[in-house]
């Protein structure tokens, strides 16, 4: 929510740390509304757990801290006001240094703090759509699963990276390049888009490269996409130097030839019914074309040549 408000970079601002508070009282405390007297919490001694740094570690110490001070009160204990470290390789919390009272904590109040009403400045604040809100426009918009519509609205970079790609492509398209590709790749790199913005228009060309056969996918996701991150060059670039054009039609049906007569013995599988025996044929052809002939295209022709 920081990040989509604009007021927070995790990679310039560094990280977030938690600091979790939690004390109990004796269910005698409690009335039968949930109501405990102002008594019984001033006698709460308060635990202040520090070196937190994830949700995660925070849900784990105060659970454990319930445990732990549940247990010293059913002993006829005292709870201890302390600060106490949790110990993220052990699961447990560890006592740092007492503190014997509220001032110790520095709760108290701050004079030259006026007080400030809010309320008025409500309808003047101009708030951005929110994760939550957007991974909902998402969904009704472009349609996209539930699990594609969190992976794309994971940050305000993901997102607007993405609604530039729909922009020229279809939403699936767009979402399967990516939230699956794209990003899947910056991970395995430690990248994020934010570092890639201002090549958009490289990675479109990728996806229309794609898109209109001139090359096929698997070249386009595997070695154009890869080369673009690793060396920082263009697409057609790497297409240029590998040789990844697609192959025609022509050549892919002389492959296919060749292929059958070089293998009748996977012919004769696939007759008999080898699931295996059609895979082996696509991958000879695939391999004389230098991976440059259409997978799809590829098995059609040799579907219609072997049962022709």
């Amino acid at each position: 929510m920081l990040d989509y408000l604009g007021i927070f970079d995790s990679s310039r601002d560094g990280s977030l740390r938690i600091d979790a508070n939690i004390s109990l009282v004796s269910s005698e405390e409690v009335e039968t509304d949930g109501a405990i007297g102002d008594e019984a919490l001033a006698a709460a001694n308060r635990t202040e757990v520090k070196n937190i740094s994830s949700y995660r570690g925070a849900e784990k110490a105060l659970a454990y801290e319930v445990t732990r001070q549940r247990n010293a009160l059913q002993r006829g204990r005292e709870i201890e006001q302390e600060t106490r470290h949790w110990d993220e390789s052990r699961g447990v919390t560890v006592s740092m240094r007492s503190k014997e009272e509220e001032k110790d904590y520095r709760y108290f109040a701050e004079a030259d703090l006026p007080v400030l009403h809010v309320s008025d400045w409500a309808e003047e604040i101009e708030i951005p759509e929110l994760p939550d809100v957007r991974r909902e426009r998402f969904a009704d918009e472009y349609g996209l699963r539930s699990s594609e519509a969190r992976k794309l609205t994971s940050t305000r970079e993901v997102a607007d990276f993405y609604e530039r790609v729909t922009g020229q492509f279809d939403p699936d398209v767009a979402a399967s390049w990516v939230a699956d590709t794209l990003l899947g790749e910056l991970n395995y790199r430690d990248m994020a888009v934010a570092d890639i913005e201002n090549r958009l228009d490289e990675f479109l060309h990728l996806i229309e490269l794609a898109e209109t056969d001139d090359i096929t996918d698997k070249n386009a996701e595997e070695v154009v996409l890869r080369a673009m991150l690793d060396e920082e060059i263009s697409p057609d670039a790497v297409v240029e130097r590998e040789g990844l054009g697609t192959t025609g039609e022509d050549e892919i049906e002389c492959a296919v030839g060749t292929a059958i007569e070089e293998n009748p013995g996977a012919v004769e599988d696939y007759h008999a019914g080898e699931d295996g025996a059609l895979n082996f044929l696509v991958g000879q052809v695939m391999q004389s074309t230098g991976g440059s002939a259409d997978p799809g295209t590829v098995n059609q022709l040799l579907r219609a040549e072997i049962d022709g």
